[in-house]
């Protein structure tokens, strides 16, 4: 070997042995990807609509991504109530006592207080051939109710199925007024100690035609040992229909000296009433006009009070036309004791769904009432 090639081989020997002695570091995760050929898993929380995320910039690549959602807007809708007795909205629940007020229907006490805020009103015949009403008030207050009338034993059953009410009456006879104390309501009787305050005669009309008061006496004085009234009556849901109803113009009913009538008044959404041929209104001039009439045909008997009074059957079973929404139903009426409320069907058994609203009720004989095409 020259000494060239010599110098030129021991040269590439320790050049090599060099190489082999230098350390390579690791590579880093951040630096190079693995090496297959799935992509790197990326985490992410759910985006409202409303959320943006910002584009990636151009440093190293992300393998995460967390995103923090914005609080959701809380809506709490109000709680839905319902009046029990007209079906109608309430902003809060209604837990005040049902008030049941006696009114006067003789010509003289004409026109009457507070009849277009009741919830439900009962027409019961009575001496000589007249009527009375039982006004039922719960969600809405009257600035004068009258004018009040006598207590009479057919109004005992109207209590009985309202847990406890408040019974707003002028008097009674001495049968009456002790039957009365047996009967779970509270009795606002003029002239008794609870009743102190709650009355007054108006100069509008003559005794005793014109005793009046208003519901905030009344619940003034007997809301505190009252309780909340039951579900009255079935209303329909929005966009319920009746059912099997026939479209009529309205009903008469003949109680002898007092004939009620009521016509179907679309433009209203209500039944108008008209007493003796003279349309029926309020003391402020409103037409009376229920969304909704029945006439519940039940037995009367003689009062064990008086001989002359007559006193309606209210358990049982009869027949009863509903009118609602211009349309009559044809069916039943059943109540199978006094603490029942009473329950209407159709001819096929459905309990009749009413229009929310108010409710007037006639308790006629069989054979008094015509239905007018």
């Amino acid at each position: 070997m020259t000494h060239r090639s010599w110098v030129t081989w021991l040269a590439a020997v320790m050049l090599l042995s060099a190489c082999s002695s230098i350390t390579v570091p690791p590579t880093t995760v951040a630096e190079t990807l693995p090496a297959t050929s799935t992509a790197p898993t990326v985490t992410q929380t759910t985006v409202a609509p409303s959320a943006s995320i910002a584009p990636a910039t151009t440093s190293a690549p992300v393998t995460s991504v967390a995103v923090t959602e914005p609080a959701a807007a809380t809506t709490t809708a109000a709680p839905q109530f319902t009046a029990p007795f007209t079906g109608l909205p309430t902003p809060t629940e209604l837990l005040r006592p049902a008030a049941v007020v006696k009114i006067d229907n003789h010509p003289r006490a004409l026109p009457q207080w507070g009849l277009n805020q009741a919830d439900v009103v009962y027409e019961e015949l009575v001496e000589a051939r007249l009527t009375r009403f039982a006004a039922i008030f719960h969600s809405t207050n009257a600035e004068v109710v009258g004018p009040v009338r006598s207590a009479r034993t057919g109004d005992f059953a109207l209590l009985s199925n309202l847990n406890r009410p408040i019974f707003v009456n002028s008097g009674a006879n001495d049968y009456t007024a002790r039957a009365l104390r047996r009967v779970d309501a509270i009795a606002i009787i003029d002239g008794a100690p609870i009743a102190k305050g709650v009355f007054e005669r108006s100069p509008e009309k003559n005794a005793p035609h014109n005793l009046i008061t208003d519901t905030a006496r009344i619940y003034a004085a007997g809301a505190a040992e009252g309780r909340t009234p039951p579900k009255y009556l079935r209303f329909r849901a929005e966009g319920e229909s009746l059912p099997r109803g026939t479209a009529v113009s309205g009903v008469d009913v003949d109680f002898g000296q007092i004939e009620a009538s009521y016509r179907w008044d679309a433009a209203a959404s209500g039944w108008a009433r008209t007493q003796n041929g003279k349309d029926h209104t309020d003391f402020n001039g409103v037409r009376i006009a229920p969304e909704n009439v029945i006439v519940q045909f039940v037995r009367y008997r003689q009062s064990p009070a008086n001989a002359a009074t007559p006193e309606p059957v209210l358990t049982g079973s009869g027949e009863a036309w509903i009118f609602s929404d211009g349309m009559l139903v044809r069916g039943t009426w059943e109540r199978r004791s006094e603490l029942e409320v009473t329950v209407f069907r159709s001819d096929n058994a459905l309990i009749v769904p009413l229009t929310p609203g108010r409710t007037w009720i006639a308790l006629a004989r069989a054979g008094t009432a015509e239905v007018i095409q």
